[in-house]
């Protein structure tokens, strides 16, 4: 499938959303949810990320794209309370990098021109759900779009990971921790890590050690089609957490299994289909002294 994927509908019921805790987000938010009620919007509302009614209206299928004005922190959250009931988003750079946003600051309004018009495509991306089980029991579920890491929590000495792909066993994995990434997570912590960049397209999972000791200390990329299940073995604790969120204790023997979701983060795009490989290099070439010699 490629990359991009022509969406025929006309919006006309549209969230605006921010992040909380950018002033300059809420001010903005309010500017946006203005000019689309002037343009005849049938519906355009505009809620926090945080607010209760908008996770609400989202489920009870009341909007058909959603706006949020944040960074990638934001895109992220937005694109998996969105992915369930196949809502798009449209993102507004609001942050620092803006790796998963096409859409900057200074043009939104003109944005709205192309999206009114019909005039966009939806980003698919692939999500994963990972469970937690302790002694046969799923203790909880969650969507992740970037990234699972379990990793060493107090202690300076290495987890211990069993890892299985469809209950054949790996390998055991002696490291500071393990990500398992989707290939939008592929240019977050796995590629600090040394694993290898995915277009985001891709429907793979990005298996990557940090700081292997004496085992596999290469990334392996599975199929959307494996379920990877995760033991912790050995003595010392480990945490896991999705997406960046603070993370869950594990204990001795507990697992997790993670396989591809059934839904899909949904990101507008405007037929920009070179935008991923401009910030692969925009954003990885911070080196001062890369082009000097072509300037010279």
């Amino acid at each position: 499938m490629d990359i991009m994927e022509k969406y025929v509908n006309i919006p006309t019921r549209i969230a605006v959303t921010w992040h909380p805790s950018l002033e300059e987000a809420c001010s903005m938010a309010a500017e946006v949810d203005s000019e689309l009620k002037s343009r005849s919007a049938d519906l355009a509302e505009r809620f926090s990320l945080n607010d209760p009614r908008f996770r609400k209206n989202l489920r009870d299928g009341k909007y058909d794209l959603v706006i949020a004005l944040g960074g990638d922190g934001t895109m992220l959250r937005a694109g998996k309370l969105c992915a369930p009931v196949n809502v798009p988003v449209m993102g507004i750079n609001l942050g620092h990098f803006g790796f998963l946003i096409e859409t900057q600051k200074t043009e939104w309004r003109s944005r709205l021109d192309d999206l009114l018009a019909g005039r966009w495509e939806t980003d698919r991306r692939m999500m994963i759900r990972a469970e937690h089980y302790r002694g046969g029991k799923r203790l909880a579920g969650r969507e992740i779009l970037n990234d699972l890491v379990m990793a060493r929590a107090m202690s300076i000495r290495p987890v211990h990971l069993i890892v299985h792909v469809n209950d054949i066993e790996l390998a055991e994995y002696v490291a500071d921790g393990l990500i398992l990434a989707t290939a939008t997570g592929s240019t977050a912590y796995s590629q600090s890590a040394g694993g290898p960049i995915l277009r985001p397209d891709m429907r793979n999972m990005l298996l990557t050690p940090v700081s292997p000791n004496l085992c596999i200390d290469r990334s392996l990329v599975l199929p959307d089609t494996d379920t990877v299940r995760l033991t912790v073995s050995g003595n010392v604790e480990v945490i896991a957490s999705a997406d960046g969120y603070p993370g869950t204790v594990m204990e001795f023997g507990d697992t997790i299994t993670v396989k591809a979701s059934e839904h899909s983060a949904q990101f507008v795009r405007f037929g920009d289909k070179g935008i991923f490989y401009r910030n692969v290099t925009r954003y990885m070439q911070r080196n001062p002294t890369i082009g000097k010699d072509r300037e010279s």
